[in-house]
């Protein structure tokens, strides 16, 4: 029965107006009436003294609607104490129990359900990533646990309402997020605890390390991580298949319990593609478990490796400051053309050619000088004669004295096509100076400015470094030679060369990247997802003037390793990007297009989805934990069948009800018993009227 406040509402009237004009509506409605009816009328003087009252009524009405009256209404209610029950609805809980016992763990949550809804609680039921309204929607299939998420989505969920406590029915194995156990809580925490704390003889893949992209003809590794409890001594076999067959086999003799014993295979990557490989231990006599023997990796192998170029003069220690540069960056490929040296010539085509000193006063080889009209260029100019570098390169012109300055590299603060890390720059204060040519210059196009040339501790505007980002290619020039210098001297004082690395690197990385000139571009956020996750699509649409556009209709069409297809319809947004959930693991291609311009066009690419099969590795319940998370909120720690204990200890807070308000404004007018009103003062007055025979 509801104790008498939640029975109770405060009515109130309010208006925009002062409450004096009320009485002049009534003053207003009481003229208009005596204007109309105070002379002689057909009828009798009662009958006059009626229509004057509706008269006067009605217009009083009218004059007070026009005021814009509010009805402030103030419901008092009670708010019973909210008990959440959290259940970690994991797929642990039922493979630590046989069929039997696991249903006497349901039945037990059941009752716990039924005598909470049974007492003055409020009751909600929590999973690990969604609320039920009963515990038997659980179906115990979530593959991973983050108990610090719960309990901080509790927090949350019911921050300024009457939260009593959480009673959390857990296992206790947390292998998802943050730690759950040091996390600040502002109600109590009742663990009831449920699953085995010995731990159950049982073979595990912990862990499975690869680079998840491999290029096409090179090996690589696959390390595979096994957990042993229980088989001391024995002898374990590890396959690696793809497509059903077994590729590797490796053996080894287990030597400790409850250690990590590792397996390392290296495999070839042989067709483009995303490949699907499948780990399997071979199951063992009394195994608590088999679903942790088999993980799957999957590794997409790209096309070849980046190709460049470095044509040179002559030998210089220039070449091998940049060479090392380079072939520490895993797929890019060097080659090296000394020119009046070298008898054959590189194989291309190249995605950069670094000229070093070249050309000089003869031209270039016609193989070099074709390549390099169509491919990315960096000229290291030299002090020497520049003419024909100034006449091929498009960036800049030197007009030398057929002098040189010693100068120093001055960072221009303002660059912005990539960043260097701030931590390093302080480094280029100790470089060595490098000869650069003294004359006059002149940028060919809208070019950036790397490197300034600084003489002694004078800076210049004179550029070091130039970078021009053209509609076709890329191109940079370093006016001058002798950065091998600046590595030498780095790496005698610090023992890394890392900024003369960052420096260059990113700018051969930058130079050697083929802008992506399409108007219409496809791309998932990421390569691989697991299966929890929502894939998520990036859409690009550009006009012909190269500007983002938005609003256009994409078909989506993906397609997976069994060649079935599912279609979608999106329309790309500046604000969200398209997202699918629910796919099943495996390797998908899609194929998007979209009309643009009157012309069909298309993007496409692929993607995997892995099962977070994060629960299977480890069966072992973990009470200590729940031990904490009940210590540090100020709870108590139980066994699940003790869950009577935990209900009488959060009797014992004595939670109480919480009296609250909920305030309702609405206009009086928006009322169509009002309206009923007026009507019929109108039909009222129409009908006495006509009745004693006047209008």
């Amino acid at each position: 029965m509801r104790s008498l406040p939640a029975l109770l509402a405060k009515i109130s009237l309010q208006t925009d107006f002062s409450p004096w004009f009320i009485p002049l509506c009534l003053v207003v409605g009481i003229g208009y009436a005596f204007l109309l009816y105070s002379k002689k009328a057909p009828w009798g003087k009662s009958t006059n003294g009626l229509l004057f009252g509706l008269r006067a009524l009605l217009v009083s009405l009218l004059c007070f609607f026009l005021l814009g009256p509010l009805l402030n209404q103030i419901n008092f209610f009670e708010e019973d104490p909210i008990v959440v029950l959290a259940i970690d609805d994991s797929a642990s809980i039922e493979d630590a129990y046989d069929s039997i016992r696991f249903e006497q763990i349901k039945n037990t949550l059941n009752q716990l359900e039924s005598e909470l809804s049974e007492a003055n609680y409020e009751l909600r039921i929590r999973g690990i990533n969604q609320y039920y309204d009963r515990v038997d929607e659980i179906n115990f299939s979530s593959q991973s646990t983050d108990l610090h998420k719960v309990l901080q989505s509790i927090r949350q969920d019911f921050e300024q309402q009457n939260l009593a406590a959480t009673l959390l029915a857990s296992d206790g194995i947390d292998n998802y997020g943050s730690s759950p156990q040091f996390l600040t809580l502002n109600y109590p925490v009742y663990s009831l605890a449920m699953g085995d704390t010995v731990p159950a003889q049982d073979l595990s893949i912990s862990k499975i390390n690869y680079n998840k992209i491999v290029y096409e003809g090179n090996q690589f590794p696959l390390v595979v991580d096994i957990f042993n409890n229980g088989y001391v001594g024995e002898e374990v076999f590890v396959d690696v298949l793809k497509s059903g067959t077994v590729l590797q086999t490796q053996s080894i003799r287990l030597n400790g319990d409850q250690e990590v014993n590792s397996f390392e295979f290296i495999l070839d990557a042989e067709v483009i593609g995303v490949d699907t490989y499948q780990v399997r231990i071979r199951p063992k006599q009394g195994e608590s478990s088999t679903n942790n023997n088999t993980r799957t990796a999957f590794i997409e192998v790209v096309d070849s490796k980046q190709k460049i170029l470095i044509a040179a003069a002559a030998p210089h220690p220039d070449i091998k400051a940049l060479r090392e540069v380079i072939e520490s960056k895993e797929g890019v490929e060097v080659s090296l053309y000394l020119d009046g040296i070298t008898d054959e010539n590189p194989e291309g085509p190249f995605d950069l050619i670094i000229l070093h000193q070249l050309p000089g006063l003869t031209d270039l080889p016609a193989w070099l000088n074709s390549g390099i009209e169509n491919t990315n260029t960096w000229f290291i100019s030299g002090i020497n004669d520049l003419n024909n570098i100034n006449r091929i390169n498009p960036v800049l012109t030197y007009s030398s004295f057929g002098q040189s300055d010693a100068v120093l590299p001055n960072l221009n603060p303002n660059f912005e096509l990539f960043q260097i890390d701030e931590d390093l720059k302080y480094r280029a204060a100790n470089y060595p100076p490098v000869r650069a040519p003294y004359g006059t210059f002149e940028l060919k196009n809208n070019a950036d400015i790397y490197l300034y040339q600084k003489i002694g501790s004078a800076e210049t505007n004179r550029p070091l470094l130039s970078i021009y980002n053209g509609d076709e290619r890329k191109s940079a020039v370093f006016s001058g030679s002798g950065l091998w210098q600046w590595r030498l001297q780095e790496f005698g004082q610090y023992d890394d060369a890392k900024l003369f690395d960052e420096i260059f690197g990113k700018l051969i990385q930058y130079l050697a990247t083929k802008d992506d000139k399409r108007n219409f571009r496809v791309s998932t956020t990421q390569e691989s997802y697991f299966d929890s996750e929502s894939v998520e699509f990036i859409t690009e649409v550009y006009n012909e003037l190269f500007e983002k556009v938005y609003d256009y209709n994409v078909d989506l069409t993906i397609t997976n390793a069994q060649g079935e297809t599912e279609e979608y319809n999106y329309v790309n947004s500046p604000t969200e990007n398209f997202k699918i959930n629910g796919l099943a693991p495996g390797v998908y291609n899609f194929r998007a297009s979209t009309s643009l311009s009157g012309k069909r066009e298309i993007a496409e690419g692929s993607f995997s989805v892995q099962e977070l099969a994060l629960e299977d590795i480890n069966l072992t319940a973990n009470h200590q934990l729940l031990r904490n998370i009940s210590n540090n909120s100020g709870g108590d720690f139980y066994l699940l069948e003790d869950y009577a204990e935990a209900l009488a200890a959060i009797q014992a807070l004595n939670p109480k009800p919480i009296t609250r308000s909920n305030e309702r404004l609405s206009p009086i007018i928006n009322n169509p018993l009002w309206l009923i009103l007026l009507i019929g003062l109108l039909a009222a007055e129409w009908f006495l009227r006509k009745y004693h025979g006047s209008y």
